[in-house]
């Protein structure tokens, strides 16, 4: 048996593959079915070895834990796995673990031997993807190079890897050049919402906020309301508001579509949306910047701590509550995993430094500390329009409140 891509699979059953396939497409183009697709490949093959890995993929994305752990384990398990497999499973895990580096070094082995792994190489991209989140200054340099030397391995204009190496040039810059692969490979494949994500994240570097709204509201009127980014293209939305001057919009937004989706969103990208946009807000004077929901989130799931991009908003919830207890629990964290290596976490925990310095009233220590998160605030992860906040901060000069 074979995978969409023509990679050979352990797995006997037709059926068990076929699902297999339509989970993976699902996945690779933030569409729901994932879990759907994944149950009847595991109903027709109860020990299909890929099935399993790519549950724990996405269990873990969505905040569960033990269920991912559970599913990992199975997968680990299974009986007779191909070499393709036994590498796959084995980055799986080393994501799922939060060993970044670690993981981006076995995907780049893994790919120069198996191209085709859609699966395994869909973990590098994107804002939240092992380039992202590696620490390294030049992350976007790194994740370009990656998918344009994938190209040639994939029919031409393929539109999953056409809209992803036209995100790799959005990030550097490289606007124009990007937004026309990103339009045209959703011309070829409209039902694709990493796709949609990539147009407004072009549409925001080009300062075309009316143009991304309305793109925005005519494309999620095919897009489930519980799909994998239906809230962060909500807070997309909300962010051309705030560059047309409608504040008022932006905080119903939040209060309307936002706050209803989180709940069933993933936990990790609904931290950054909806801490960062009452921060934007706040930062614009808007009164009453709702924070309660942040707050309920981040006590959920987030007690103790995340990654350097997950702590960077951490710290901001913590300074708009005037919280130096949790503000300073954030530093230390990232103080602790700056020393273990991680380039992102000593930016992070600088900009934790920065949030004390302006909650103690030291104006010199908070503008040096933000100029220098700012010289390397690549490293934190995440995009360059979510970085945004950095310096929307720093240029106010002050924080919320």
């Amino acid at each position: 048996m074979h995978d969409q891509f023509g990679n050979a699979v352990s797995c006997g059953s037709s059926d068990a593959v076929a699902a297999y396939d339509r989970a993976v497409d699902a996945q690779l183009h933030a569409w729901p079915g994932v879990f759907e697709s994944i149950d009847e490949a595991l109903k027709a093959a109860p020990d299909f070895a890929l099935g399993h890995a790519l549950h724990a993929l996405v269990l873990a994305a969505w905040g569960r834990g033990p269920e991912a752990r559970a599913a990992l384990a199975t997968a680990q398990s299974a009986p007779h796995p191909l070499p393709r497999e036994v590498s796959q499973i084995d980055l799986i895990a080393t994501v799922i673990s939060g060993r970044t580096v670690e993981a981006l070094g076995k995907l780049e082995a893994h790919v120069r031997q198996w191209p085709t792994d859609a699966l395994a190489a869909s973990t590098a991209m994107g804002a939240y993807g092992l380039y992202a989140f590696s620490g390294r200054a030049d992350h976007n340099e790194a994740r370009l190079a990656f998918l344009d030397g994938l190209e040639r391995h994939y029919p031409a204009d393929y539109p999953w890897l056409l809209a992803n190496r036209g995100w790799a040039r959005i990030e550097m810059m490289r606007t124009d050049e990007g937004l026309a692969m990103a339009r045209r490979a959703i011309a070829i494949r409209p039902k694709n919402g990493h796709n949609a994500h990539i147009i407004m994240h072009g549409l925001y570097e080009a300062n075309e906020a009316r143009a991304a709204l309305e793109f925005i509201e005519e494309w999620l009127r095919g897009y489930p309301d519980h799909g994998l980014l239906w809230g962060h293209l909500q807070w997309h939305a909300a962010l051309s508001e705030l560059a047309l001057g409608r504040h008022a919009e932006a905080m119903q937004r939040f209060l309307g579509p936002i706050t209803r989706y989180t709940p069933r969103g993933t936990p990790f990208m609904m931290l950054a949306d909806i801490v960062s946009l009452p921060w934007r807000l706040a930062l614009l004077e808007v009164a009453n910047a709702p924070w309660a929901l942040a707050e309920q989130h981040v006590a959920k799931y987030f007690p103790n701590g995340s990654n350097p991009f997950g702590e960077l908003h951490l710290a901001m919830l913590a300074a708009a509550r005037k919280d130096r207890a949790a503000l300073n629990a954030s530093t230390q964290r990232m103080q602790a995993s700056a020393d273990a290596g991680h380039a992102g976490a000593r930016v992070v925990s600088q900009w934790g430094e920065a949030l004390l310095a302006s909650l103690e009233g030291d104006e010199a220590r908070f503008r040096a500390l933000l100029d220098a998160v700012w010289a390397e605030s690549a490293r934190v992860g995440g995009s360059h329009a979510q970085r945004g906040v950095i310096g929307l901060t720093r240029n106010a000069g002050r924080i919320p409140g």
